[in-house]
Order: C-alpha cells, then sequence, then structure tokens
C-alpha cells in the first residue's frame, strides 16, 4: 500500500464528498426555512427545484462513490495492525461519547412514552408494541455497549498497543444499535412521494449499518476477507447522509430557527460522532494500493 496512492485517492473522494455537502447542505437550510418541509411532519409540502436537486445529487454521490469501491476492491485493503493514532482516538471516543448522549435520549423517551402509555392503555402489551418503546430501548442498550467497545479501540489507539480486535462479540453492537435505530423509524407513519427527513434517516441508517458490519468483521478478523472495499463504498455514503441529517438541523438550531424542524427528527449528535469517526478511520487504517500477493488470492477466493 504505497502511502502517495492511498493519500492521493482518499483525498480526491473526501474533495468530492466535501463539494456535494457544501451544495446540499444550504440547501436544505433553504428547504427549512422556506416551508418546503412541514415541521409537522418533516415531508415536503409541495414540488420545488430543491427537491429534485436534493435526491439527483445524493443517488449520483451515493453511486459514484460505491461504484468507485467496487472496481477499486483489489486495491482497497484495512490495515489491522496495532499502531498509535491519536487523531483516530479521539474520533472513537467522540463517537463514543455521542452514542452515550443518544441512549440517554432514547432512554428518557421510553419513560416519558411508557408512562403516557400506561395512563392510557393499563397493561395492554400490545400498546406498548405499537410506540416502539421496544426497539427505543434496545437501542439505547447497544449504544451504551458500542460506546464502550469505542472506548477500548479509542484507548487502544492512544497507547498503540491495541485495535479492540479482541473485542469480537463487543463489535457486533455498534451493527445491532444501527439495526434498531433503524427499526423505530419504520414503525412511523411514512409518505413516499412526498418524505424528507425520514428518508434520508433510513438510507443513513442503511449505510451505516453496512460499514459497521464491514468494520466488525474486518477489525475482528473474522469472515472480513475481501470485504475491505465496503469501508469505502458505504463509508462514504454513510458520512454524507450523516451530515445532511446533522449539519441543517444544527445550523437552524443556532440561527434560533429550530422551531422549523420536525419534532420526530430532531437533532442526533450521534450523526455527527458516527460521520467523524468513519472519515477518521479511513483516513488512517484504509489504503488504497496494490494488495500483496497473498491478500489478492484470498480475496479473489472469497469473491468467488
Amino acid at each position: 500500500m504505497p502511502k502517495d496512492k492511498k493519500v492521493s485517492m482518499l483525498k480526491i473522494m473526501m474533495i468530492a464528498l466535501a463539494a456535494v455537502l457544501l451544495v446540499l447542505i444550504p440547501v436544505r437550510c433553504y428547504q427549512y426555512a422556506s416551508g418546503v418541509i412541514e415541521p409537522t411532519t418533516g415531508f415536503y409540502s409541495g414540488s420545488d427545484w430543491s427537491i429534485w436537486l436534493s435526491y439527483i445529487l445524493l443517488a449520483v454521490s451515493a453511486v459514484a462513490f460505491l461504484a468507485i469501491a467496487i472496481a477499486s476492491r483489489k486495491k482497497i485493503s484495512y490495515s489491522t495492525e496495532k499502531f498509535g493514532s491519536t487523531g483516530l482516538a479521539i474520533a472513537a471516543f467522540m463517537f463514543a461519547l455521542t452514542l452515550m448522549i443518544d441512549a440517554v435520549s432514547q432512554y428518557k423517551t421510553v419513560f416519558a412514552t411508557a408512562t403516557d402509555t400506561a395512563l392510557m392503555y393499563g397493561t395492554e402489551s400490545v400498546q406498548y408494541l405499537k410506540t416502539g418503546l421496544i426497539s427505543r430501548g434496545l437501542e439505547g442498550f447497544c449504544a451504551v455497549v458500542a460506546a464502550v467497545f469505542f472506548v477500548l479501540f479509542g484507548y487502544g489507539h492512544l497507547k498503540g498497543k491495541s485495535n479492540a480486535s479482541e473485542s469480537k462479540l463487543m463489535a457486533l453492537f455498534p451493527v445491532l444499535w444501527c439495526i434498531f435505530r433503524l427499526m423505530h423509524r419504520f414503525m412511523r407513519t411514512i409518505n413516499f412521494l412526498n418524505v424528507s427527513d425520514l428518508l434520508y434517516e433510513l438510507f443513513m441508517c442503511v449505510f451505516l449499518m453496512a460499514f459497521l458490519m464491514a468494520f466488525s468483521q474486518l477489525n475482528s478478523k473474522v469472515g472480513g476477507d475481501g470485504f475491505d472495499w465496503k469501508l469505502v463504498g458505504y463509508g462514504l455514503p454513510a458520512i454524507m447522509f450523516s451530515l445532511i441529517c446533522f449539519l441543517p438541523r444544527f445550523i437552524m438550531t443556532l440561527v434560533g430557527r429550530d422551531y422549523l424542524l420536525c419534532n420526530q427528527s430532531p437533532i442526533e449528535w450521534c450523526d455527527l460522532g458516527a460521520a467523524v469517526f468513519i472519515c477518521a478511520l479511513l483516513l488512517t487504517r484504509v489504503g488504497f494500493g496494490e494488495k500483496n500477493t497473498e491478500t489478492a488470492e484470498t480475496a479473489e477466493k472469497t469473491e468467488s
């Protein structure tokens, strides 16, 4: 993995991602401010040029990142070597912190909703299932365990003596966190013709789940041969959708227009934490260059 190839390729892809976000984030803020997005539902209120621009840019970018990763799958490799990296450690700690924030948020919602449901329906278990309390509770639990995993991952990189590859079971919890996060979103009312916030969140969860699955397999060395390309192919779209969900909402809150945001789609700091961690991981541990012969042969056997 020649370093110059690694830096050059990732730099090009990161610049392309930044360019897309520089266009989409102001467009998204415009949609909130101009009433294109209904605050009560998070759906589009009608047709607008910005809707088509957003969909086209997001679709083309996601497909392009995925296609480049697949085309370069024999050159992309994830390093499992144990070395120190302060930047990656900080990113892992940040992700862990935002996961804990998400866990607290989910449990607050669970307790508040459970109280209201109990007052209204008593002990009818069906009503609790309809409110999504179980999926939210499991999301909170998985977020806590996932946070512990990323703390271990970050601490290992501070010392340069571990990459948490021995924590194979705990490495699954970030994936489970995404699954339960996705699950309770499917319980929300959705209009696929006008959907906005929820659709972006669904794509974010899908790409993030696929990235974390590949990461857990590769980092734990469990059936991960030939999956290296998935870190790039799924990681870059995950960054894109995470930031397009987080940054416009954060900006609208900063300028005092948070009342324009949908109540069911608030600011979620774990979106920012995930984006920062993926970016740091790609720049630190993923290489774009010719794999050695043994690795290439293993990847080819896995694909066949």
